[in-house]
């Protein structure tokens, strides 16, 4: 009988050293599981393909955070947002640990609207925030905005309008420069049509392209793309029109 309860003890013991063990022992020597891979999306990128897996790797490679082939008791996840953070163009990165020994990566891009050569002979772009991007190697096709922008208007009044062309499909496709004058007022250089878009300041931006378009669909149509030098929606409520000369 007694050796039937020493046998009970000893295996209840045996059973709470395997569970201590199961439970604290991995704690303490961390997981020794090794890393595969990386899970990686990329969202923002509008298509620009501004970042991709390649940079993503070889910028972890860099900082000595590339997780594949260490163990998961060594992987700083949070150091690794850190790290892709100082790319100029990654706005937001989220790193965890997932099933399968993978570390997931998701990364946001910067989203450049305009691109600004100023008359001092700035050179830089300006994203969806209001954020300068001074990365010159951007291959991408947006509009271009001139004359008297520093980087506070650029962020402000700029962008004000940037946006809103960017709202309309049409206006998108119809706009390739953007010029601002000294007085900080607007002029817009459309692709098709021999004229120039006269937008006065920022104020009521959508207002004023709602009535171009307006005057686009009514009017030009009419009596032709060409008529006009200028086409101006600086004043409420009017459209004032310049004939060629």
């Amino acid at each position: 009988m007694i050796r039937k309860i020493l046998s009970i003890i000893t295996a209840l013991v045996l059973l709470a050293y395997l569970v201590f063990s199961a439970f604290f022992m991995t704690d303490v020597h961390g997981d020794v599981t090794e890393c595969t891979g990386i899970d990686l999306h990329i969202q923002d990128s509008l298509h620009y393909d501004l970042i991709d897996s390649d940079m993503v790797l070889n910028l972890l490679t860099e900082h000595g955070m590339n997780p594949v082939g260490r163990t998961m008791d060594r992987i700083d996840v949070y150091e690794m947002e850190n790290v892709l953070l100082t790319h100029p163009l990654v706005g937001k990165a989220q790193c965890y640990i997932t099933s399968g020994a993978l570390v997931r990566i998701n990364i946001g891009s910067k989203v450049p609207l305009v691109h600004v050569r100023n008359n001092t002979g700035q050179d830089f772009y300006v994203d969806s925030r209001g954020e300068i991007l001074t990365d010159r190697t951007l291959a991408v096709n947006l509009p271009v905005a001139t004359g008297y922008i520093d980087r506070s208007f650029a962020g402000s009044e700029l962008l004000q309008v940037v946006r809103a062309i960017d709202r309309s499909d049409f206006w998108k496709a119809q706009i390739e420069q953007i010029n601002v004058t000294r007085e900080g007022c607007f002029e817009l250089v459309p692709r098709v049509g021999d004229h120039l878009l006269l937008l006065g300041t920022s104020d009521n931006v959508g207002e004023k392209l709602d009535r171009l378009m307006n005057f686009y669909m009514n009017g030009l149509k009419e009596v032709g793309w060409n008529k006009y030098s200028t086409i101006s929606v600086a004043y409420e409520n009017q459209i004032v029109c310049k004939k060629r000369k």
